[in-house]
This record gives C-alpha cells, structure tokens and sequence, in this order.
C-alpha cells in the first residue's frame, strides 16, 4: 500500500499527548491505521490541550511533522461536518478539563496570542513547566525558580512595539496562523496591543504599503512609519521607564532599534538584576556587558550601583552615541559609547585580537550577557574564555527571552565549573508562549 503525504488543508482526526515548544499540543493519530495510509505521524497544533481529541486543519508538512490549527466545526466538509463533538465552536470529540473560554473574538484566527484557551495561571505554569524540562534536558541544577506574575491590571495592553499588516484592501491587523492573510482586529479591540485608542491616528497608506510598525509609550503617544522603508530610519521614539524607585527615565532613541516590548515590566525586571549583583564596595563593578544593544540595562542599573562598563554588540558606535537617556534632568551614561566595541557576537572567528585584548587588561567582575533568541554560541564563549577571560570567575548575570538556548548556554557552563544560585522567570508576554529569565551563575570555588 502506498503511503500518501499529507497536504496543507487536509483535515485530520488526531489527540494531543503533550503540551510542547510555542503552546503547540504534540499530537498524533488517534486511529494508528491511519499510519499505514499517511504521513508524517507527528503534529503540532495550535489551540489543542493534553487530552483532547479533536479534528485539525493541517497548514505546514515537513517530511516528519506537521503543524496545523484546531479546526472549526462550520469549516469542516460535509463527510465529517456531523460527527459527535462536544464544543458548539471547535470541532472537540473530548474536551479538556483546564479548558477556557477565549476572551478575543479572534482568537486562533490572530497570530497575537496562542494561549487563550487555558486560565492565566495555566499559562504560567506552562511557561515554568517548558523552563524546567530545557533545564533539565541540558542537565542543569536550579534549586527554585522564582516567578514574576504581573499584577491583573497589566494582563492586557502591555505591547510597545507591534507590526501591522494592511491588507489590498485597507485592512488593518495581525496575519492569520500560519498564512498571510489580514485579519482585522476584533470590533472590542487588541487585548495584547492598545490599538482601538490609535484607530483615528492610523496613517492612511497606499495599499502598496504592506506593514507598518507602531510604536507607543505608556502614555499612548505613538509613532507609526511604514516598515522598513527609507523614510522611517530617520525616526525616533521617546519611551518613559519608572525606574530608578520613585523616579522616571526617559530613553529617546531611533526608531528602528531594539527594545523591550513590555514597559510594565522592566522595572521589576531591573530591580531583580540589581539584587543579584554583590558590588565590591571599595571601587566601581567592572562589567563585560555582551549583546549589549545601546546599553539600557547597564546604564539602567548604573543608577543605583557604580558600574564601570565596556561593552560588544552589532550597532555602530555612533548609533549608541545617538540614544539618550535622562532622569529628574540628569543624563544617564553620556559617555557609554566610549567603551563600546562593534562586535559580531555570532562570528567568533572574527572577533578582533584587539577586542579580546582590551577584554583581558579589563579584567571584568560580572558579566552580563542578554543575548537574542540564539543565545549564546558555545563557539563564542570559547574565543573568549581561551582569548580574554582565562582567569574569569566572577558572576555571570543571563538574561534570556528563549529557555531553549538559555539552557543550552547554562549547562555549557556549568560543565565549567558554574552553577546557577538564582533564577526568576518574568511573563513579559501574557497570554503568548513567550518569556524571559534572568539567572545569576557564580564560580564554584
């Protein structure tokens, strides 16, 4: 008998075993005949829970998996359209228990978020649950993981910084699982993205003009450009962050940088970073901060500790020179660009001999690594082991938004001789699979 792959829109009868990587239900054929008809035999689903079983939609096919969504009862054909569901909405044969119902109309037909079928704290404890079995797999020893939940007031509206897709037509919104099409946001309005207050605002681009990036502080002041087009280089943001305590400081930098997407946050998440660091006391804290970006999170903490800074990432020198950062009319690290070094963190074999000589006559106290979602590459931390920082000891500060390749990155060093004394996990991003962790590793001596 031939073995026919399947095809995307094929509808199929399957139950989740597991609750994976992106808020994705590991699934499989519940008839196991249907094995010997098609393939592949694994799935990922959007919108399933362990136990359920249940008709998807298939949407991508790989030679061994297969993603798809839940499908909807009204969408199925007519030859399965009358089985014996137990959903009025999705086409659920069994129905988990921590099911819930979605608060967004648009919900699994938005990419926003994908964990609104389950309770907030269901969702929290996935995240904790996903952390701890990447820990786990890269033999990783965390005695607590403290976890950060933001208070029910910042659930909602907590994104930044969003793109928004515009349809042929003029429609604005999010793109649909696993496609590009436009849906329009929901008539109640993003619960992610305070959208419905800039409705008026909205730029009324040619319908050449595909996406747009959006921009909006706490006070709802916002830039839009049109995504990376010329135009928008030219532009900056001015976001305002209630950090140090009882104080505020306004960051004005270009609009295309990098940063943090949840303003809420960060000041809980810089107060954790400033807990874990043991300054000497009699001098400044020398410290190598890699992935650096413009320096926020050093010149953040360089308010309430005496922090001497050299730095490595990818903007030119320039580029960090142009961010400005001030509180109560002071200006935060004016001179950061001086110790700045354009580096390519991703290219260890072209990082220059100089930079790693300027890192061994340093001789940094802490590290403090941020890395994107590749993390950091054992081939990286090796040049600069061998290299600039042989006899390196000092705490090790991992802020990370992927436990995948933070766990990868932790159990290399622990092989070193490091182990971790402290973990937090932040829900930077409620109601998505997303979100961050900050570990603090120390030598064992």
């Amino acid at each position: 008998m031939n073995i026919r792959k399947l095809k995307p829109g094929a509808f199929v009868e399957l139950e989740c075993r597991h609750f994976v990587a992106e808020g994705l239900g590991l699934s499989y054929f519940v008839d196991e005949a249907q094995k010997e008809k098609f393939k592949p035999h694994v799935f990922f689903i959007w919108g399933v829970l362990p136990g359920e079983r249940f008709i998807a939609r298939i949407a991508k096919v790989k030679s061994k998996y297969a993603h798809g969504v839940l499908a909807q009862r009204s969408d199925l054909p007519e030859d399965i359209s009358d089985r014996a569901f137990k959903h009025e909405l999705w086409a659920l044969q069994a129905v988990s228990a921590v099911r819930a119902k979605p608060s967004c109309e648009n919900y699994m037909r938005c990419g926003g978020c994908r964990m609104q079928h389950m309770s907030y704290p269901d969702t929290v404890a996935f995240k904790e649950s996903w952390l701890r079995v990447q820990l786990a797999h890269h033999r990783v020893a965390v005695e607590q993981i403290a976890v950060d939940i933001p208070p029910e007031h910042e659930l909602l509206h907590y994104r930044n910084h969003v793109q928004v897709h515009i349809n042929k037509f003029g429609m604005y919104g999010f793109y649909e699982p696993f496609s590009y099409r436009t849906r329009a946001f929901p008539e109640h309005g993003c619960l992610i993205f305070n959208e419905k207050i800039l409705r008026p605002e909205f730029p009324k681009f040619p319908v050449e003009v595909r996406a747009a990036r959006i921009r909006q502080n706490t006070d709802n002041r916002a830039v839009f450009s049109e995504l990376n087009s010329k135009a928008e280089i030219a532009l900056r943001m001015q976001y305002t962050v209630a950090w140090p305590p009882g104080s505020v400081t306004q960051i004005d930098f270009p609009l295309t940088q990098f940063f943090q997407v949840n303003l809420r946050m960060l000041p809980r998440w810089l107060a954790a970073m400033e807990s874990l660091i043991v300054p000497p006391g009699d001098r400044p804290l020398k410290v190598l901060e890699l992935f650096s970006g413009f320096g926020f999170i050093s010149r953040m903490l360089s308010q309430r500790l005496s922090l001497c800074t050299m730095a490595a990432d990818l903007l030119r020198r320039d580029e960090v020179a142009s961010v400005q950062m001030t509180s109560n009319g002071k200006v935060i690290g004016a001179d950061y660009d001086q110790d700045y070094h354009k580096i390519d963190l991703f290219l260890p074999e072209k990082i220059p001999a100089e930079f790693l000589e300027s890192v061994r006559q340093f001789e940094p106290d802490l590290l403090l690594i941020n890395p994107p979602r590749a993390g950091l590459a054992k081939e990286t931390w090796d040049v600069l082991r061998q290299s600039a920082l042989r006899s390196f000891k000092g705490q090790i500060v991992y802020s990370s938004c992927n436990a995948a390749t933070m766990a990868r990155d932790l159990g290399y060093l622990s092989a070193e001789g490091y182990s971790v004394r402290g973990m937090k996990l932040f829900d930077f991003f409620p109601w998505t699979h997303h979100f961050e962790t900050i570990a603090l590793l120390e030598y064992k001596s």
